[in-house]
């Protein structure tokens, strides 16, 4: 009797679990999945991902999910699992019976979190294809990374820099120019149909607005391009007018609040770069440190590796010390030869001292500081010194040579 109940107990719960109204794609790695909706499937197709492990080979990663169909009619839907992602389908299905105008837009390509699991059903009639796409290095975020370094390390040369404040002045004169012509605009429009509108419909009637303007703004774009380009000429125009007027900050007060304003921005450029914050957060820490080190402790520091841990010294070569005595001497004549000719020297003083004053006058007038007599007998010395090597390696040649001879004599004998 109770293994009868046993047995209906666990076929009732693998029935209650096969009639599942979803079917579960677990995804751990680069995937592509194809489908074709046949017309008898009723239940829905939930893809998901299972996260990653946080570590540093993460830090410019990035994971999305691709769609790829011909298209764009299918409804989309995210979550944190599946059964939030088939309580979204379900609203969606029955909620609306024809059209909702409000839905939110569908993308072919997702950007989710790396490290979270993540879940996203299509519903569509039609033949599609799901990728789940991992860039291990995603340059477009090394690039952010980067630049909100340099932007910290460089806060404050920009913040003098006259070419930085004439560019920022004109994008932000141009920014500004479109949110004057937006509140125009907006003051010409009827104030009581707006507020009716809204007030009947509350704020999803403004979000679903705004939402289809910045849809359609690339289209409005490219079909006012000519009237676009020479508005923001002008206003560019007007700003480095303005700009040109006012001048570069001059005061240090002025340079510090454009520099610590910069370094915020690098420093939030540089944190919201990866998905991987504390790693991300770690860099903007390491990035500030370095700016702000006490150069004196730097110096302690590289003195007492170098007492520590001294360079081995390299010892010059014979033609290298010969290149280096020429070219030292050189340089000292020329050094003494233009601290006589100056007003600091007394000549006069110093040829009262001197045994050949015709001598000194020459060499300040650009002639040799030695005479010929000195030159030949430095020749003379230089060509015995190098006489004396091949007649000592002739010689130990010769004697090598009889060495041989005496052998080869001792051997006929």
């Amino acid at each position: 009797m109770h293994l009868g109940l046993r047995i209906l107990a666990l076929l009732f719960v693998i029935t209650k679990t096969n009639s599942l109204p979803y079917d579960v794609h677990w995804l751990g790695g680069p995937t592509v999945i194809d489908r074709e909706i046949s017309p008898s499937k009723q239940s829905i197709d939930i893809y998901c991902y299972s996260g990653s492990p946080k570590n540093l080979l993460a830090l410019w990663q990035t994971v999305k999910f691709n769609i790829k169909i011909q298209n764009e009619e299918f409804s989309q839907y995210l979550g944190d699992n599946p059964e939030q992602v088939y309580k979204d389908y379900t609203e969606d299905s029955y909620g609306w019976a024809v059209v909702n105008p409000f839905q939110k837009k569908v993308y072919r390509s997702v950007s989710i979190n790396l490290f979270t699991p993540t879940c996203m059903a299509i519903n569509t009639k039609q033949k599609h294809s799901i990728e789940l796409q991992m860039q291990r290095v995603d340059l477009w975020r090394v690039l952010i990374m980067v630049s909100g370094i340099v932007l910290i390390f460089t806060s404050r040369a920009l913040s003098g820099n006259p070419v930085f404040f004439y560019l920022c002045g004109i994008i932000v004169g141009v920014s500004a120019s479109f949110m004057v012509l937006v509140y125009y605009i907006s003051r010409l429009l009827p104030k009581k149909t707006l507020t009716y509108g809204i007030l009947i419909g509350g704020w999803t009637v403004g979000v679903y607005l705004f939402q289809q303007i910045w849809e359609n703004i690339r289209t409005l774009l490219v079909s006012y391009q000519a009237y676009l380009f020479w508005y923001t000429f002008l206003a560019g125009f007007i700003s480095f007018v303005v700009c040109y007027r006012i001048g570069p900050p001059k005061n240090q007060r002025s340079k510090n609040l454009v520099m610590w304003t910069l370094q915020l921005v690098g420093v939030f450029t540089t944190f919201f770069s990866s998905q991987y914050q504390e790693a991300s957060a770690a860099v903007v820490i390491a990035a500030l440190v370095a700016k702000y080190f006490p150069k004196s402790w730097t110096y302690t520091i590289q003195g007492y590796w170098r007492r520590k841990f001294p360079p081995k010294p390299r010892l010059l070569s014979s033609e290298e010390y010969y290149e280096q005595g020429a070219r030292e001497t050189k340089r000292a004549l020329e050094q003494l030869r233009e601290h006589c000719a100056s007003p600091d020297c007394a000549q006069w003083r110093v040829m009262l001292k001197l045994h050949d004053a015709k001598r000194f006058a020459s060499f300040v007038e650009g002639d040799s500081h030695l005479s010929d007599d000195e030159i030949v007998d430095y020749e003379s010395y230089a060509f015995s010194l190098e006489r004396t090597k091949p007649v000592a390696n002739s010689t130990r040649n010769n004697m090598e040579i009889s060495d041989d001879d005496s052998s080869e004599d001792f051997d006929e004998l």
